[in-house]
């Protein structure tokens, strides 16, 4: 007998036995991942605390916004840390910070402060977080695994970045002694400080100066009569001076003087560039090259105001061609009319072979002060000193700025300022105006490396400065 369905009996059969195969071998086990890492932080807008001018001119406390997403933060898988490089300015609020995270999942924890405990709390976008204090986050793996915690900080700037902080350093010198009519040089690692003891002979005291440190003041012995204080300058790593039109060179390494031999009589030296400026025994202004050959100026008449006065000079690379120097010297100005208000400055370019002495650009002139100084700092010029002639000025009332090589000037009125009264927070730091008098109205100052700005006072105390953010250490 013929069996009608023994085909289709075979095919079920054999389609069963395929499905149990199929589902016997094919079958995935799905295996969740452990990944707990955190690969992108941020946070968002904040409230900041800002000093500002009120009308009446006082100054006033307002608050401000500051966009801070575009701080990056750097993240150290290796050390599980996380935190702002470059930190967020002074006053910035952190109390309430928005972040915006990325991690290898979705379930990312917090540890939030609940009452004198903390609990674990589950991250969102818009959770206001507290990071006064550094904050643990962890990262909750599809696996269940709890990955390993990262300690969060977002750093904010202590100082004000911009403003100059001054210091005393008790320091005296050697053997007691005043110095009359100083100037100070650095030079590798040394300041220098010339000057006139009370018998009027010039002596020369030296320092180490490391990162803000000093060590005490020692006396440099030299066989050298005559020395004229307002001389000395720092050229090509070493200090030169002029004693009876000679030439002399200190090297800082051993302290040793000797005599330099030139092909012209010197009378006094300016600054140091790429070549040494001076003035000839006929107060004519030129140069020394580094073999010491003279050459005098193409107008070398034009500085004579200068020659014997207290002169500051500065030379430093043109913006638009690092090889081309930019030289400027300042001065008291000794005339005796009335409309002597303004100091002496001058400039020329170390291609050029004359100076330019700038035409008083009223009001915004930098003003005739006793014993006044010039300095390169921060990529700016600052002159300051004692009070100018008629009282309107008192000494080391203010530093005035320049931002154009010294053809216009103008007061600094904050951060960038002298100490004016005795602060609680700092006793021992008194009014610059009371040091200045006090010293009989000298003082000399030098820039070192570091950004420290060093005043030397009549007996070899220190104020010692630095714009804040001069100091900042890099952290990239």
């Amino acid at each position: 007998m013929k069996i009608k369905f023994l085909p289709l009996i075979v095919g079920l059969c054999s389609t069963v036995w395929m499905l149990t195969s199929c589902l016997n071998d094919d079958v995935e086990e799905i295996t969740y991942s452990s990944n707990t890492s955190i690969t992108g932080f941020s946070i968002g807008t904040l409230h900041i605390e800002k000093t500002g001018i009120a009308k009446d001119g006082s100054d006033s406390i307002f608050t401000d916004t500051i966009d801070c997403s575009k701080y990056p933060f750097t993240i150290d898988q290796l050390n599980r840390t996380i935190e702002n490089k470059d930190s967020l300015p002074v006053g910035t609020d952190v109390t309430k910070v928005l972040t915006n995270i990325t991690a290898d999942t979705y379930y990312i924890y917090y540890e939030k402060p609940d009452g004198s405990n903390v609990k674990d709390t589950l991250w969102t976008n818009t959770d206001s977080i507290d990071f006064t204090r550094p904050v643990i986050f962890k990262v909750l793996a599809y696996s269940g695994v709890v990955g390993k915690s990262y300690q969060v900080k977002v750093n904010v700037h202590k100082q004000v970045p911009d403003s100059l902080q001054w210091n005393f350093v008790t320091n005296k010198f050697d053997q007691g002694i005043k110095l009359q009519r100083q100037k100070a040089v650095y030079a590798a690692n040394h300041i220098y400080v010339f000057g006139q003891n009370t018998a009027g002979e010039t002596v020369i005291q030296w320092s180490s100066v490391s990162n803000g440190s000093s060590s005490a003041w020692q006396t440099l012995p030299v066989e050298v009569s005559g020395i004229d204080s307002y001389s000395a300058t720092s050229w090509q790593g070493a200090v030169y001076f002029v004693a009876g039109k000679q030439l002399y060179r200190i090297d800082p390494s051993t302290n040793n003087c000797t005599p330099v031999t030139t092909d012209a009589a010197i009378s006094q030296l300016i600054v140091g560039g790429d070549v040494l400026y001076a003035f000839n025994d006929q107060q004519q202004s030129g140069y020394l090259s580094d073999t010491y050959q003279w050459t005098t100026d193409t107008e070398a008449e034009t500085l004579k105001p200068l020659a014997g006065n207290r002169i500051s000079a500065t030379a430093f690379p043109v913006e638009y061609n690092t090889s081309i120097k930019r030289v400027v010297a300042l001065s008291h100005n000794n005339g005796t009319a009335e409309a002597d208000t303004t100091a002496i400055v001058a400039n020329r370019l170390s291609i050029e072979n004359t100076w330019n002495i700038y035409t008083p650009n009223t009001p915004v002139v930098c003003p005739n002060l006793k014993n006044i100084s010039m300095i390169y700092y921060d990529k700016k010029l600052y002159a300051f000193g004692g009070g100018n002639a008629n009282g309107t000025i008192k000494p080391f009332e203010a530093l005035y700025c320049s931002i154009d090589n010294g053809l216009s000037w103008r007061k600094e009125t904050r951060n960038i300022i002298f100490p004016q009264k005795v602060s609680d927070s700092n006793p021992n730091l008194k009014p610059f105006a009371q040091y200045y008098t006090e010293g009989e109205g000298t003082y000399s100052c030098a820039v070192d490396q570091d950004n420290f700005i060093w005043i030397i006072w009549e007996d070899g105390s220190i104020c010692r400065g630095r714009i804040n953010r001069l100091g900042f250490a890099s952290k990239w």
